[in-house]
C-alpha cells in the first residue's frame, strides 16, 4: 500500500531504499512468517525495480516502466506492507530509533539500509548544459529515451558497464555514437583485456566508435550541448551525452547515523550483515566480512543485492549464518553479446582462456539460442595458481558447475591494510 507516514508512526522493520535488496527483504520477511508491520522507504517517485535493465531493454523502448517492477503495486498491498514513495529519509537516531521519512517522524524496531550508489558526476566545463545525461532512475532513461528520438548523434563518457551498455542500445536507437574512455579497451579494469577485446569488436560492429585514451574535458554550448572537447584538444559534436563514469555509494544516512564505513567507503557489517544492534545493511552500500576471504568486501550488482537483502531478513528474524553467495553478475552489450561472471574477479586481475575441451565438465550441456554472435568463449581468474572467478562468454559455461567448482576452492588469504583492515574488493559497475 502506497501513502505517507503518520508523525509519530512505528513500524517493526523500516526498509531504507528503493531497489531490490529492499524489495528482496520485504519480500523475505513475510515468506519466513514475520507478521510485524514493515515499512519501505524510497525518495523514488516508483516502487523497488530493477535497474539493470535501464540501459539495455527500458531505454531501447522493449518494455515499459511497470514491467521493471520487483513486485506490482497490488502484491504490496496483498503483503500489507507500506510503500512511502518520494519519501527521503535522514536524522536517523539510533539510541531512540528514529528517522525523520519526509516532514515526519518515525520510530522503527529494526532497520535495513539498502540506499544503493548514486551517480559520480563529471566536474567540468558546460557540465550543467541540457542533453547532458546521467542513467541512475527510471525518469533518467525516459528523458535519455525521448531525447534519442530527436538526435543524430551521442558521445557516451566513461568505459564502464553502463556506458557500453548505453552506448550499445543508442546505436540500435540508430544514433550515430562515439565511446570516450581513458583506458586501452571498455570493461578492462572490471573484467580485463581478453574480455574488454571482446566488448570492444562488439560495440563496433553495432558502429559505435570507440575513442579510448582520453577524457571529456568540456562540454560545449550555450543552453544546450553540442559538441565534447576532449582532453586531447578533438571536438566531437554531439546531439546528447552520457556521462557514464562510475558511482558512490550513498552512505548519507549511514554517516549521519554515526555508522563506520569501511575501507571501500561501504556500511561496515559482519558476516551476516548486520551493521548495529539493530540495522543492517544490503546491495551497494554493504561492506560485509566475508568468510570466504577472510577480510571485507563490497559487490555492487542487482544479483547480489537481491541475494542480501534476503539475507539480510533472515538475520532480522535471528538467522546466524554468514553470507557465502558466490558473487555472480551478468552484463549484455545490445542484444548479441551476454557475459556472466562468477567468482572473485578483482580490479587489474587478467582473465585466461579457458580450453573447455580439457574441462568437459565445465562446459555448458546446450547450444545457445538466443542467436549470439561469435564463438562462445570461457575465461579463468585465478590468484597463486588458484582459481577464484569464471567468466562465461555467449553461454559458453554450465555456471552451476563452475559455482561447486569454486566453492570447493579455497581463497587465498587476503594482503592487510594499515590498521589491521583487509584491502577491500572493488565494485562491478
Amino acid at each position: 500500500m502506497t501513502g505517507k507516514p503518520v508523525d509519530g508512526q512505528h513500524v517493526d522493520i523500516l526498509l531504507v531504499g528503493g531497489g531490490v535488496a529492499a524489495a528482496n527483504a520485504a519480500e523475505e520477511l513475510r515468506r519466513n512468517g514475520f507478521d510485524g508491520t514493515i515499512a519501505v522507504a524510497t525518495r523514488e517517485s516508483d516502487p523497488p525495480y530493477y535497474r539493470f535493465y535501464l540501459t539495455k531493454e527500458y531505454l531501447r523502448g522493449k518494455v515499459s516502466r511497470e514491467d521493471l517492477f520487483v513486485h506490482s503495486p497490488e502484491w504490496w498491498q496483498d503483503n500489507d506492507i507500506a510503500l512511502w514513495l518520494r519519501a527521503p529519509v535522514a536524522n536517523p537516531d539510533l539510541d531512540a530509533h528514529t528517522v525523520r521519512v519526509g516532514r515526519r517522524t518515525v520510530s522503527w524496531g529494526r532497520m535495513l539500509l539498502a540506499t544503493g550508489s548514486t551517480v559520480r558526476p563529471l566536474i567540468c566545463e558546460g557540465a550543467g548544459l541540457r542533453g547532458v545525461h546521467y542513467l541512475r532512475t527510471t525518469w533518467n532513461a525516459a528523458d535519455l529515451r525521448d531525447e534519442a528520438r530527436s538526435a543524430a548523434r551521442a558521445v557516451v563518457v566513461g568505459g564502464s558497464f553502463i556506458a557500453a551498455e548505453t552506448a550499445a542500445s543508442l546505436a540500435a536507437l540508430g544514433l550515430d555514437v562515439a565511446m570516450v574512455f581513458p583506458e586501452d579497451l571498455p570493461f578492462v579494469r572490471a573484467l580485463g583485456a581478453p574480455i574488454g577485446a571482446l566488448v570492444a569488436d562488439e560495440l563496433a560492429r553495432l558502429g559505435v566508435r570507440m575513442v579510448p585514451h582520453t577524457t571529456a574535458a568540456a562540454f560545449q554550448g550555450t543552453e544546450r550541448v553540442d559538441a565534447v572537447t576532449l582532453s586531447t584538444g578533438v571536438h566531437l559534436p554531439a546531439d546528447l551525452v552520457v556521462v557514464g563514469t562510475g558511482s558512490r555509494r550513498e552512505t548519507t544516512l549511514a554517516t549521519a547515523a554515526g555508522l563506520p564505513l569501511g575501507p571501500a567507503g561501504g556500511i561496515l557489517c559482519d558476516s551476516t550483515l548486520r551493521a548495529h544492534d539493530a540495522v543492517w545493511a544490503a546491495g551497494d552500500v554493504c561492506e560485509f566480512h566475508s568468510v570466504r576471504l577472510g577480510r571485507a568486501t563490497n559487490i555492487e550488482h542487482d544479483r547480489v543485492a537481491a541475494a542480501q537483502g534476503r539475507h539480510a531478513a533472515r538475520s532480522m528474524l535471528g538467522a546466524k549464518e554468514p553470507f557465502d553467495a558466490l558473487p555472480y553478475f551478468w552484463t549484455s552489450v545490445g542484444a548479441e553479446l551476454r557475459i556472466d561472471v562468477l567468482g572473485f574477479h578483482g580490479p587489474g586481475r587478467q582473465p585466461q582462456p579457458l580450453n573447455l575441451a580439457h574441462h568437459p565438465d565445465l562446459a555448458a550441456r546446450f547450444t545457445p539460442t538466443r542467436g549470439l554472435v561469435g564463438t562462445p568463449q570461457a575465461f579463468r581468474y585465478s590468484v597463486e595458481g588458484s582459481t577464484v572467478g569464471y567468466a562465461s562468454v555467449n553461454g559458453a559455461l554450465h555456471l552451476r558447475v563452475a559455482g561447486r567448482h569454486l566453492a570447493q576452492t579455497s581463497a587465498p588469504q587476503p594482503r592487510r591494510a594499515h590498521g589491521g583492515i583487509a584491502e577491500t574488493g572493488a565494485g562491478m559497475r
